[in-house]
C-alpha cells in the first residue's frame, strides 16, 4: 500500500502503549516531517499505529554496495580474523574505517529519491557526520554494517541516535541506547522488536567490544558473549596448583595506563595468570584488591601488577611483566655454566640482596591504598617463583630478581583504628587445579607441607607458618644459589640428588628431616656437609673468596636453618648478611683490579703451552665481553661478536706479539627497517697470498619477508638456507627457504642502484612478501617454531640437519628430541625421534647432548645422549643400516665430530668426576655388540666442561689436519685452541 510518498507495510508489532511509551508530538526536530521526528522516547509515531509501520522508500543499491565495501575494510583490520570465535577489532578500527568521506557517502545512501538529508533527517550530511564524531557512535555503526543489517535499521539508528538533539537517548528502563555492549531489551526497543536485526547485532557486537586492560586496576566483564579478549596470540608457559601462566600479546591500544593516560602504541607482550574463582569468596576478593592496589608496585623486587580481569562469575586473570625466565630455569637450563669470574658472581649476589629486600617489603613495608598496614607471607618462595628481568643503565646490564606467584600467600591486615588484625588466605578465593603428576625429581608439589623450600612448620597440622617461614625458604634459595656460583647447573642437580638420597624417611626433597616416633624435625645433615664442600672448593681457588663463602653459608646454618621459629632470624638480618657478603666480593674485585698484573700491564704471551707441546692456545683480550663465536667450515677463520661488532681472526692474527683482530665490522643497530623483516649481512671474504681475509665487502640484504630465526651456509658457499618465523607470532610454525647467495647479493646491488622505491620493491615486494609453494625459494613448512630449533647445519651442499629442543617449561613422562634431515635436491624431510628409556628423573633438556652427521652416508648421523649413550641411525629408515646403540665407557662426551671419511669420530669430553677437557678419538661401532674404543689425543689446558665453546674439524684438503676450538670461558676469558691430528 502506498501513501504520501512512503511505503506502508503491515505489521504485527505490539502497541507501544503496552510498553509504557508516552505518545506525544515530537518537538526535538521541527524541520523533519512529522512522521519522522524523534521524541524524548522512541518512535511515538509508530507507537500510535499499532497495526502498521511506516517506512521510507527502499534505498538505492548504493547502500548495499557501500556496506559491502565497509565490511571488507573492517574485516581487513581485524585481529585473529580467521578465528571467528576470537576475532576482534582493535581500538580505533571503526574510527579509522568510518572516516569523514565514508560517513558522508553512508548517509547519502540512506536518502530516498528526490529528498535531501535535511528533508529526511533534519540535518545535512555534514551535520550527521559531526554528530557521529561528537557522540562517538563509530563502533555502534560498525556493528550494524558488519552484522549486515538492513537499510531500515540504519535509518532507525540515524533518526534516533544521530539526528535527535537530546543526548543521550534513554530507554524506558533508564539505560542509554548507545552504550556498548548493548542489552537485548534496549536493542528490541530501539529497533521496534525487529528480532532478526537484534540477533545479528548481538552476535556481532562482541567483535567490536574488546577488553582494554587497565594498569593496576580491575576490569570486570559480564560475559565473553559480549566482549572479546584483546590477545593477538597466547602461549601456555606453566601450570601451578592454583593457576596457569600464559605469555600473551596485547593488541595495540588495549593496555591503558590511567596515570599517564596513554595506551600501548604497539603490540605488547606480557604474562597472564588465570585462576578459577571459588564460591562465596567476597571477602577474599576485597583483600586481593587491597594487595593489587597496595604499595607493592613501588618495590622493584616484587613483580609489578599490570592489572586484572574478572570474567564473571568464575574466571580471574592477573597481568604482570614478561620475564626472561625464572631462577631455576636460568640455573638449570638457560645458563648452566657456572659464572666465569668474581664480577659475575658479585652481580648475582647483588640480585640475591634484592630478593631479600623484596621479601622484607612484603613483611614490613606493605600498605594498602588507604595507608593500612599489610603483612604478606608468601608461603611458596622458591627459584621457580623468582622471575629474572633484564635492566640496562649506561650500557651496563643487570638482572633483577622479582618475587612472583602469590597463589599460596597469606595476608594479615592491621587496622590501626580498631586495633585489630585479620588474617586471610590469598588462595582461598581460588580453586586448586588438579596437576598432572610430574615424575621429574625436580618436582616441587605446590601444596603446603610438600614443597622443597618450605619450612619444617609447614608439615604441622596446626597453622603455625608466619614471616619466619619465608625466611627459611629464602635461606634454601641462597644455599642453592651459592651452589650454582661454585658448580653451575650440574651442581644444583647434584645438590638436589644428595638431599633426596639422605631424606630417606619420606623421599621428598626438603632441607629438613621429618621427625618420627616423637622426635622433632631437624636440619638435613647433608646441608652442612655440602656447604663445607663448597667452601673447600672456593679455598682451593682463592682463600679470600672462601672466607666470603664461609661467612654466608655459616650464617645460614646458625641463624636461618633453625627448626625453632622463635630462634630463626628475620628477613632484615638475612638481607644484611647478604650485603656483607656482597662487600667481601667487591673487595675481591678491587684486589684483583689493583694486582700486579694490572699495574705492570704485561702483554699476554702469544702462545701458551701445556705439558702437551702440540696444543696451541692464543688468548684474546677484547675491550668488551663477546656474546658468541663461530668457526668457518674449513677451520681457517674464527669470528667473535658482540651486539654491535664482529671481530675476525685469521692465520695472520697470530703473527703479532698480542693476538690481534684481523678485521672488524661495526653493525648498524637498525638498517632499512621499512624494507622488510628479512635482514642479513653477507660478507664476501676476499684475500690471497698478499692480503689477508677481511670484512670490508658487505651486502646488507633486506626483503619484505618473515624474520630470520636461524640460517646456515652450504659448504660450497653457494646457498643460504634460512628458517623464517612470523615476528608477530614467534611460536607459530616456521618456514624453510633456500636462497642462492649470488641472488641475495644481486638484490642488494639493485637496491643500491635504485634506492627510492625502485626495482627492488617492484620486483620483489609484490610476489615474495609471503613464502608459499609458488615461491622459487620455498622449501617447505616445519612443524616447530623457529625459536625451538637448537642446531641447524649443513653436512654436504645438499644435506642439512636440524635438532629441535623441547620447550623449557615442558614436562612429560617420556622425553623426546626430534632430529631432522632435509635433502635439498628432493625437498624430502626425514625425522628421527630420540626418546628416553622410560621415566626420566632429570629434565628433558639434558637428554640430548650432541650429534654429528656422517659425511659419506646420506641421512645418517651419530647422536650422543646423556653424555654417555651413542646412537647411530639412518633417518630414512634404511634397513641395510640398522640402528646401533652403544655405551661410551669411562668418558663424558660433550661435543662430537665425524672424521673426514667416516672412518673415525673425534670428541671433546672429560673423564668421570673431572672438569678437565680432553680431545678424544673414538672408533665407530658397526653393530650393537661392537665396543667403542677411546683414545686420548690431548688435554686442553684452561678449558673446562662448564665453558662455552665451538669446535671445527679442518677440511681434508688442509696441509695439516687439526681441530680448532674457540671458547667463551666466562667474561673476557676467550681463547683459540689449535690441536694438530696426526695419522694413527
Amino acid at each position: 500500500m502506498k501513501a504520501d510518498g512512503y511505503w506502508v507495510a503491515e505489521s504485527t508489532y505490539p502497541c507501544r502503549r503496552q510498553l509504557g511509551l508516552q505518545l506525544q508530538p515530537s518537538i526535538s526536530n521541527p524541520a523533519a516531517p512529522p512522521q519522522l521526528r524523534a521524541s524524548n522516547h522512541l518512535h511515538s509515531y509508530y507507537a500510535a499505529k499499532p497495526r502498521a509501520m511506516v517506512l521510507p522508500r527502499m534505498a538505492s543499491e548504493s547502500y548495499n554496495n557501500l556496506c559491502y565495501s565497509i565490511y571488507e575494510r573492517l574485516y581487513s583490520q581485524l585481529e585473529r580474523k580467521d578465528e571467528e570465535r576470537y576475532r576482534f577489532a582493535p581500538a580505533g578500527t571503526a574510527q579509522g574505517v568510518l572516516h569523514h568521506d565514508i560517513l558522508m557517502r553512508f548517509f547519502q545512501s540512506l536518502l530516498s529519491p528526490g529528498l535531501t538529508a535535511i528533508d529526511e533527517f533534519g540535518l545535512s550530511e555534514e551535520g550527521l557526520v559531526r554528530r557521529i564524531e561528537e557522540r562517538q557512535l563509530h563502533d555502534f555503526l560498525a556493528i550494524l554494517v558488519f552484522a549486515t543489517c538492513r537499510v531500515q535499521a540504519a535509518r532507525i539508528f540515524t533518526i534516533q541516535l544521530v539526528a535527535g538533539d537530546q543526548w543521550p537517548v534513554i530507554s524506558s528502563a533508564g539505560n542509554e541506547f548507545h552504550a556498548l555492549p548493548a542489552g537485548r531489551g534496549e536493542l528490541l526497543e530501539l529497533f521496534l522488536d525487529d528480532i532478526v536485526t537484534v540477533d545479528k547485532f548481538l552476535a556481532t557486537q562482541a567483535c567490536f567490544c574488546p577488553v582494554v586492560i587497565q594498569k593496576r586496576e580491575e576490569v570486570s566483564v559480564t560475559s565473553l558473549e559480549e566482549n572479546r579478549l584483546p590477545y593477538v596470540a597466547e602461549k601456555l608457559l606453566s601450570q601451578g596448583s592454583f593457576g596457569m601462566v600464559y605469555k600473551v600479546k596485547i593488541a595495540r591500544g588495549h593496555f591503558y595506563d590511567p596515570e599517564s593516560e596513554t595506551v600501548n602504541p604497539d603490540y605488547m607482550e606480557i604474562a597472564r595468570k588465570d585462576y578459577r574463582i571459588s564460591e562465596d569468596a567476597h571477602i577474599e576478593h576485597e583483600i586481593m584488591g587491597k594487595i593489587l592496589n597496595s604499595s607493592s608496585w613501588a618495590c622493584k623486587n616484587i613483580v609489578e601488577n599490570y592489572g586484572s580481569l574478572h570474567i564473571s562469575p568464575t574466571t580471574y586473570s592477573l597481568f604482570m611483566p614478561l620475564a626472561i625466565c625464572d631462577l631455576m630455569a636460568y640455573m638449570r637450563e638457560i645458563r648452566k655454566t657456572k659464572p666465569g669470574d668474581v664480577i659475575e658472581k658479585t652481580k648475582i649476589i647483588k640480585s640475591a640482596i634484592g630478593l631479600a629486600a623484596g621479601l622484607n617489603f612484603l613483611h614490613n613495608k606493605l600498605k594498602t591504598s588507604d595507608e593500612e598496614d599489610l603483612v604478606c607471607y608468601h608461603m611458596d618462595l622458591k627459584p621457580d617463583n623468582i622471575l629474572i628481568f633484564r635492566e640496562t643503565n649506561n650500557n651496563d646490564t643487570n638482572y633483577i630478581w622479582k618475587i612472583s606467584d602469590f597463589g599460596m600467600a597469606r595476608v594479615k591486615l592491621r587496622n590501626r583504628h580498631h586495633n585489630s588484625e585479620s588474617e586471610r588466605d590469598f588462595n582461598s578465593w581460588f580453586v586448586q587445579h588438579k596437576k598432572t603428576q610430574d615424575h621429574s625429581s625436580l618436582a616441587t608439589l605446590n601444596r603446603r607441607g610438600e614443597g622443597t623450600y618450605l619450612a619444617p612448620e609447614s608439615i604441622s597440622a596446626m597453622p603455625s607458618m608466619n614471616t619466619k617461614s619465608d625466611v627459611w625458604s629464602l635461606g634454601c634459595v641462597i644455599s642453592v644459589v651459592f651452589t650454582y656460583l661454585e658448580e653451575g647447573g650440574e651442581g644444583v642437580a647434584r645438590y638436589q640428588d644428595a638431599r633426596l638420597k639422605e631424606n630417606h624417611v619420606d623421599g621428598i626433597d626438603r632441607f629438613f628431616l621429618r621427625g618420627s616416633r616423637f622426635t622433632s624435625s631437624k636440619v638435613l645433615p647433608i646441608i652442612r656437609k655440602w656447604h663445607s664442600g663448597l667452601i673447600d672448593k672456593a679455598k682451593q681457588r682463592d682463600y679470600k673468596e672462601s672466607r666470603a663463602v664461609k661467612f654466608i653459608l655459616s650464617y645460614l646454618e646458625k641463624s636461618v636453618f633453625e627448626v625453632n621459629q622463635a630462634k630463626r632470624d628475620g628477613v632484615n638480618a638475612v638481607e644484611e648478611a647478604l650485603r656483607e657478603t656482597f662487600r667481601k666480593y667487591k673487595e675481591l674485585e678491587a684486589a684483583r683490579d689493583d694486582g700486579p698484573e694490572k699495574r705492570v700491564r704485561r702483554p699476554k704471551p702469544l702462545r701458551w703451552y701445556s705439558s702437551d707441546p702440540q696444543v696451541e692456545r692464543w688468548n684474546l683480550s677484547p675491550s668488551e665481553a663477546f656474546k658468541g663465536c663461530a668457526i668457518s667450515p674449513d677451520g681457517s677463520l674464527v669470528a667473535y661478536w658482540t651486539d654491535d661488532k664482529i671481530s675476525l681472526y685469521t692465520s695472520e692474527s697470530i703473527r703479532f706479539q698480542n693476538l690481534r683482530t684481523g678485521s672488524k665490522y661495526s653493525l648498524e643497530t637498525k638498517y632499512n627497517s621499512t624494507r622488510g623483516d628479512f635482514q642479513c649481512y653477507i660478507f664476501k671474504l676476499e684475500g690471497g697470498g698478499l692480503v689477508d681475509y677481511n670484512l670490508g665487502r658487505c651486502y646488507k640484504v633486506s626483503l619484505p619477508r618473515s624474520e630470520i630465526s636461524k640460517l646456515a651456509i652450504s659448504p660450497d658457499n653457494k646457498d643460504l638456507v634460512c628458517i623464517l618465523h612470523n615476528k608477530n607470532d614467534p611460536q607459530s610454525t616456521s618456514t624453510l627457504i633456500r636462497a642462492p647467495i649470488d641472488e641475495l647479493m644481486q638484490i642488494e646491488e639493485k637496491h643500491q642502484k635504485y634506492p627510492i622505491q625502485g626495482a627492488l620493491v617492484n620486483e620483489f615486494a609484490a610476489d615474495q612478501c609471503d613464502t608459499t609453494m609458488e615461491d622459487p625459494w620455498w622449501l617447505g613448512k616445519l612443524d616447530w617454531p623457529g625459536t625451538d630449533i637448537a642446531q641447524f647445519l649443513f653436512s654436504t651442499p645438499s644435506d642439512i640437519y636440524l635438532v629441535v629442543r623441547p620447550e623449557l617449561s615442558a614436562r612429560s613422562i617420556e622425553h623426546k628430541i626430534p632430529i631432522v634431515h632435509i635433502d635439498l635436491r628432493t625437498k624430502r624431510l626425514d625425522t628421527l625421534i630420540i626418546g628416553s628409556l622410560g621415566v626420566d628423573s632429570i629434565p628433558s633438556s639434558t637428554l640430548f647432548t650432541t650429534f654429528a652427521p656422517f659425511r659419506k652416508q646420506a641421512a645418517t648421523c651419530a647422536v650422543v645422549t646423556r653424555e654417555k649413550q651413542l646412537h647411530i641411525q639412518n633417518l630414512m629408515g634404511n634397513e641395510s643400516s640398522p640402528a646401533i646403540q652403544n655405551r661410551i665407557n669411562n668418558y663424558r662426551v660433550l661435543k662430537l665430530m665425524m672424521g673426514w671419511h667416516d672412518e673415525k669420530m673425534f670428541a671433546l669430553g672429560s673423564p668421570p668426576a673431572s672438569h678437565k677437557m680432553l680431545l678424544l678419538e673414538m672408533t665407530i661401532p658397526r653393530s650393537g655388540t661392537d665396543k667403542i674404543y677411546v683414545k686420548e689425543l690431548a688435554q686442553l689446558p684452561g678449558l673446562s666442561c662448564d665453558d662455552e665453546f665451538v669446535e671445527m674439524l679442518s677440511d681434508d684438503k688442509s696441509e695439516q689436519r687439526h681441530v680448532l676450538i674457540a671458547t667463551l670461558a666466562g667474561a673476557n676469558q676467550c681463547a683459540i685452541y689449535r690441536v694438530p691430528i696426526f695419522a694413527s
